[in-house]
């Protein structure tokens, strides 16, 4: 029924089929045939010679060596159960085969040796009574039959075939559908419990495992294949454990799960183990959790099963009724496993051991993600939050109280430090410079040589004049220089040189070329000239002097100084320092990239302590964290791209960093009770109502916006004269436009838009769809997600529970 892996409905039509399956004449589905004619005679005249007659001669010849039984290997039976699989998942010996669905096993072991049953492993043959070959659709048995129909008269059936051949009692169903169910599972099915304890005094096997597809889990059926190393089939290990008759494949574990509790009590007696696990490692204790069988469960463990086992999943019983919300049965079973020290009326003093409860593991001291306070912390059904009562609750406020909230509140006060941080460098972060604001000199302080004394003339200049100028830019760059640096050192005398050299050679070149002289005119040459000499020689007792050698030695760094300025400051705007708002902005800056490599290393060393899939479980629950933790990776790559001067991108990432880093307030509001509910009910809506809502509303969107995008390419502006394109007036020049439009109209913001539709040659049709696209979205749609957020908005409110488990989460790893 709905599984494309199912064998039921080949099963089925093998079943109607019964002419061409000779078991079917002797007992049939329906509840006659042969045999079953003759027991309803010998019964009545109390004359059984001529059944006992027909047993011998109808049914021996369908027996392995006249019914004594035959050990056949168990990976043989696997590979006749698994060519019923598509050939994806069939073993590499029926793949090989032409024709997989054609294998038989006879023939398969015709030449292999018969088995000693004396020497052989058990483990890996099973006596096998009725002939492969000869079963019914599913792979049941004359005596499976009989039980199936679950008669006084099949059952008188069945004990007689027993007395003939008590071998066939162990024989089992050999179809995947079924594979392994014997006639004691149907028995404690049909709920009688007189053929239970014949079947037992008969020899019945209290431990053959049922793990046909039929007893599975509904989420485990696709995942099922085989392997020639054991008979139980291979699943995938997660489940909800929902399935019609998914039993726990033992007979004890049939017998619980039915609350057959004479049935189980006389297999138990029979030797059978109820810490048996299934293909889930589920125990019969585990199963009736899943079924919530409260007074059985008392029975069970009071006749010796333990709550101490875990499953394939790690869970005990304890906390597989966490993991399943089975509210009664937790506390149950809390109640059980709690130790009392003292009672005073309804007043009770108990112990509760922690070693299932708590999300510690008491051995390695690491986070247990099978603990029952982390199931129900992370639990998604709305029964988890019933299960924050008592013990959980009372352990969750103590975390909370002893290692959690002081944590807590340092992380918020040290994010909110780091977010002023980002608003301060944004809000200092310069724009880029227009070609009108651009220096025409590099702005350095060093260089701002506005000097009146050297502004060009027109006048003629002299060696004296020059002369003048040099000695106050020198002194004006000496007083600069001693306010930059502190002192005077050999290297501030070295830049403080270079500067007035290059003041002194520009303004030169600058007057000449008033004076329409070019570099190659011999006065320039002289006049140049002259003033270095001159320079040397008023300089020559100064302790500042400018030889040949350093001369050479400036007019070689001039050029590097000059484009290494120029990359920094005409280039990269960024890391201009020429003001005192761009000294804070990029401290600010170097404190956030400090912070972020923190909180990254602090989120990794919370990784390798909770685990990956933990840590990733616990991201989802908080999607403003993950956000700020994408805008910390962001903040990465901000060096590089400062240092290649990409203002252009690192513009767009801040803004993305901005965006990020701001929600992140959102994870630390669920620790306030004033505000903690209202972004729970935020999560919800976007993750829930809100996405609904766009992706119906988007339906609509997309559709009346390319219908009015039509519409508006016959738009005419009647303001424009004939012959000019109006293309820039028309409100709808292109697809995406319209869709932003429709957004737009969506928000009640039509007025441009309406008043467009007379300059169109549809006219009337615009306004149709305009009245149209607003009952449906702006009336229609629109209060209805008003209507989900309220109804959320309740749901939440009403629920006392659920801040609280939002909240914990924090006190869950602690």
């Amino acid at each position: 029924m709905g599984n494309a892996e199912s064998n039921v409905t080949s099963g089925v039509k093998k079943q109607t089929d019964a002419g061409a399956i000779a078991l079917y004449k002797l007992v049939d589905l329906k509840g006659g045939g042969l045999l079953v004619d003759m027991m309803k005679r010998a019964s009545q005249t109390k004359q059984y010679a001529e059944i006992d007659h027909a047993i011998r001669t109808k049914v021996e010849p369908f027996l392995y060596n006249g019914g004594k039984g035959k050990w056949i290997p168990i990976a043989k039976l696997v590979l006749l159960r698994n060519k019923e699989r598509g050939r994806h998942k069939m073993l590499p010996v029926l793949k090989a085969m032409e024709k997989p669905e054609d294998y038989d096993i006879d023939k398969d072991m015709a030449n292999d040796p018969e088995p000693d049953e004396n020497t052989i492993d058990k483990s890996k043959y099973k006596l096998v009574c009725w002939t492969l070959s000869d079963r019914g659709a599913v792979g049941e048995t004359i005596l499976h039959l009989c039980m199936l129909n679950a008669t006084q008269l099949h059952a008188d059936l069945a004990k007689r075939l027993l007395r003939f051949y008590p071998n066939l009692i162990n024989d089992i169903y050999i179809d995947d559908e079924y594979y392994g169910e014997n006639v004691l599972h149907i028995a404690i099915v049909n709920e009688d419990p007189s053929m239970v304890k014949f079947l037992l005094d008969s020899g019945a096997n209290v431990n053959e495992r049922c793990c046909g597809n039929f007893m599975c889990p509904e989420d485990q059926k696709a995942s099922r294949n085989d392997s020639v190393e054991h008979e139980w089939v291979c699943v995938c290990s997660e489940t909800n454990y929902d399935g019609y008759v998914y039993w726990g494949e033992y007979p004890l574990s049939f017998a619980a799960c039915l609350d057959q509790e004479e049935c189980y009590r006389l297999i138990l007696a029979k030797g059978a183990d109820p810490d048996s696990q299934d293909t889930n490692g589920n125990t019969v204790l585990h199963m009736l959790v899943i079924y919530e069988k409260l007074e059985t469960f008392d029975m069970a463990y009071e006749v010796g099963s333990s709550l101490s086992i875990r499953n394939v999943l790690q869970l005990t019983p304890l906390t597989l009724a966490a993991k399943l919300a089975r509210v009664e049965m937790f506390f149950h079973i809390l109640n059980i496993e709690r130790e009392i020290y003292w009672q005073i009326g309804s007043i009770t003093c108990a112990a509760y051991p922690l070693s299932q409860i708590d999300t510690i593991d008491v051995d390695t001291g690491k986070i247990s993600n099978n603990s029952a306070l982390n199931l129900v912390v992370f639990g998604d059904k709305e029964e988890h939050l019933k299960l924050l009562e008592g013990v959980l609750i009372d352990l969750l406020n103590a975390k909370w109280n002893t290692f959690v909230k002081s944590r807590f509140y340092q992380q918020f006060y040290l994010f909110f430090c780091y977010f002023i941080l980002s608003l301060i460098s944004c809000t200092l972060r310069p724009g880029p410079i227009t070609k009108t604001d651009a220096p025409t000199t590099t702005p350095h302080p060093m260089n701002d040589t506005s000097i009146e004394s050297i502004t060009p003339t027109s006048e003629p200049l002299e060696l004296q004049t020059l002369s003048s100028l040099l000695a106050k830019n020198l002194a004006e760059q000496l007083v600069m220089g001693m306010k930059m640096y502190g002192n005077v050192s050999e290297d501030s005398l070295a830049r403080i040189s270079l500067q007035v050299a290059s003041n002194i050679s520009g303004s030169i070149k600058d007057i000449w070329t008033r004076q329409n002289l070019t570099s190659n005119d011999t006065d320039y040459v002289d006049i140049a000239g002259g003033l270095y000499a001159d320079v040397n020689e008023t300089s020559a007792s100064d302790p500042f002097d400018l030889n040949a050698s350093d001369i050479v030695i400036l007019k070689k760094g001039k050029k590097e100084l000059d484009d290494w300025w120029d990359d920094l400051t005409e280039d990269c705007r960024l890391m201009q320092m020429n003001s005192t708002s761009a000294k804070i902005r990029l401290t600010a800056e170097i404190f956030m990239e400090f912070g972020a490599i923190l909180y990254i290393c602090a989120a990794l060393r919370e990784a390798r302590f909770l685990g990956l899939n933990m840590f990733i479980e616990n991201l989802m629950t908080a999607p403003s964290r993950v956000m700020f933790l994408f805008s910390c990776c962001i903040l990465l790559s901000f060096p590089f791209l400062r240092m290649s001067c990409a203002d252009e991108v690192e513009d767009i990432l801040a803004v993305v960093v901005m965006l990020t880093t701001a929600p992140y307030f959102l994870f630390f509001c669920r620790g306030f009770k004033t505000v903690g509910p209202f972004v729970v009910m935020i999560y919800r809506m976007i993750m829930g109502d809100l996405l609904r809502f766009v992706s119906i509303y988007l339906v609509f969107v997309m559709g009346f916006s390319q219908a009015y995008y039509i519409i508006f390419l016959s738009f005419d502006n009647p303001i424009t004269p004939e012959g000019v394109d109006d293309s820039k007036a028309n409100p709808l020049p292109s697809a995406m436009e319209s869709i932003m439009a429709m957004f737009l109209m969506s928000m009640t913001n039509f007025g441009d838009y309406y008043d467009a539709f007379e300059n169109t040659e549809h006219e009337m049709l615009a306004k149709c769809l305009f009245v149209v696209y607003m009952a449906i979205v702006s009336v229609l749609l629109v209060n209805m997600l008003i209507a989900m957020m309220g109804n959320t908005y309740q749901k939440i409110a009403e629920t006392r529970n659920e801040w609280q488990r939002q909240v914990r989460k924090w006190c869950g790893l602690g």
